[in-house]
């Protein structure tokens, strides 16, 4: 074996070892049994808590109007006690034009916005919540253009008489349709699908999410409420919940409708952000996971924070083995290609095997892993620094994800992108140069990736709004 292979093998080991797992909970997840549950219908209350800053107005109430209409069917047919607050961190004169704007809807179900003037973000609003707001016995966070589904409330309930919280299944929708669009809502399926149906048939740590998630009050404030100043507030939030002894549920019945971003450049700002989180969970995973917590579910749950890091063994490939290639003047041999082609082509039939169907075909399913691929490798040098300011502790300063009309491209933000791909490419030539093919065609990879992703990735493909594939 010669160097680059040596390289080559040791660079991919952590997506090879990320996809393996992946592969694995796909192919355990099967259909998820579903537990008898106690009587919800005993009289449950639910307070809904929305945090908001400088949203639409037309969207928060159409928001709330969505969720009215679904309340009050729950309620027609159960004791279910739910009212719905909005924390806003809005000034006064946006905060009374909602209220007002809110009145006129007349819904049945109890609706306040409240604004609060402290800091931390949508953290901060959450623990106001929890701390003044809510006197229920449950609280269920949603993001303000969360879509619940007729059932969601009603499973998410019947979830919550075993656990102390209980997760929902996310699928994706958006409002301008792009292969980016189609690429992340599967992915947020295959995800859900994987990370907590198929985690939870092994009996590993479930995690909450930042939208969809029921919690009991009681346990919430034993664990002192969210944890201050974080970005990834709602892994670490279940670390502090598994680490105290309660239990995390996911009810793959409760199905919430998320937004994924339409433009590389919504999503590129959302990976920025989580890359940073998921360095920030790894480290508070050793101040909150102990307790009875097994040695192996600790460390596959910091394995879970650890998400991101695998994907930058692609970026990596692309300048580490044409430079060594180019150094030692030695190509990569195809036995190296195969080993890893091996995990990639079983990862790629556990999801065939997991989500075919009538109306989702294999080529179908091969495309949209392909733009996945795509995207992922394009945003992998914002990742990366969001990895490293991760590591130093300095949060990332990034605009909120932009939504509907303000969800459009800014190609001149893309330097990262760019520096990584001119690098990668010149690279790639000279190694093809010097004949080393297989070196020079993982060095051509980046350049592949962004020129799809920006050119064809990025293009509308319909007007309308979608929840398809």
């Amino acid at each position: 074996m010669v160097i680059a292979d040596a390289v080559f093998l040791v660079v991919v080991a952590p997506l090879a070892l990320i996809l393996s797992l992946h592969s694995t909970y796909l192919l355990l997840s099967g259909k998820a049994e579903r537990k008898p549950a106690s009587d919800y219908s005993a009289g449950e209350s639910i307070s809904i808590v929305i945090p908001i800053k400088s949203e639409p107005i037309d969207l928060v109430y159409e928001s709330v109007s969505y969720l009215s209409k679904l309340i009050e069917k729950l309620k027609s047919s159960t004791n279910t006690c739910i009212e719905i607050y909005i924390v806003s961190d809005d000034e006064e004169e946006y905060v009374k034009t909602l209220r007002n704007k809110l009145e006129s809807l007349n819904s049945p179900v109890p609706v306040r916005v409240v604004k609060r003037s402290g800091q931390g973000g949508r953290v901060g609003a959450l623990n106001f919540a929890l701390k003044e707001v809510v006197k229920n016995e449950n609280l269920l966070v949603l993001d303000i253009d969360a879509k619940p589904s007729e059932k969601f409330l009603e499973e998410l309930v019947s979830c919550v008489q075993l656990y102390d919280a209980c997760v929902g299944h996310w699928e994706g929708y958006w409002v301008k349709e792009t292969r980016i669009a189609r690429a992340l809502a599967f992915t947020t399926e295959l995800v859900a699908t994987a990370l907590y149906r198929g985690r939870q048939k092994l009996g590993l740590l479930i995690f909450p999410l930042g939208s969809g998630t029921l919690f009991r009050v009681k346990s919430l404030k034993a664990v002192g409420g969210w944890e201050d100043w974080t970005v990834q507030d709602d892994v670490i939030i279940g670390m502090k919940l598994h680490g105290s002894g309660f239990r995390v549920g996911y009810s793959d019945k409760a199905i919430l409708r998320v937004l994924v971003p339409s433009s590389y450049r919504a999503f590129r700002i959302q990976q920025l952000k989580w890359a940073y989180g998921s360095v920030e969970s790894l480290r508070y995973s050793f101040k909150y996971l102990k307790g009875d917590i097994s040695i192996l579910k600790s460390i596959e749950a910091r394995l879970y924070t650890l998400q991101y890091v695998p994907g930058l063994s692609v970026l990596a490939t692309s300048i580490v083995i044409p430079s060594i290639a180019i150094a030692v003047n030695s190509d990569l041999s195809y036995y190296s290609l195969l080993a890893v082609s091996a995990i990639s082509s079983f990862y790629v039939g556990a999801v065939l095997k997991t989500f075919s169907k009538p109306d989702m075909g294999a080529m179908r399913i091969l495309r949209l892993l392909g733009t996945s691929s795509a995207i992922g490798l394009t945003v992998a040098p914002v990742v990366m620094k969001g990895l490293i300011l991760g590591i130093l502790g300095k949060r990332p300063r990034a605009p909120v994800t932009p939504k509907g009309s303000e969800d459009r491209e800014r190609y001149r933000e893309y330097l990262e992108e760019y520096v990584t791909t001119i690098a990668s490419f010149l690279l790639g030539v000279v190694a093809l140069i010097k004949g080393h093919y297989l070196a020079s065609g993982i060095g051509f990879l980046p350049t592949i990736a962004l020129v799809y992703t920006l050119i064809r990735a990025t293009r509308p493909l319909h007007t309308f709004a979608s929840v398809q594939l």
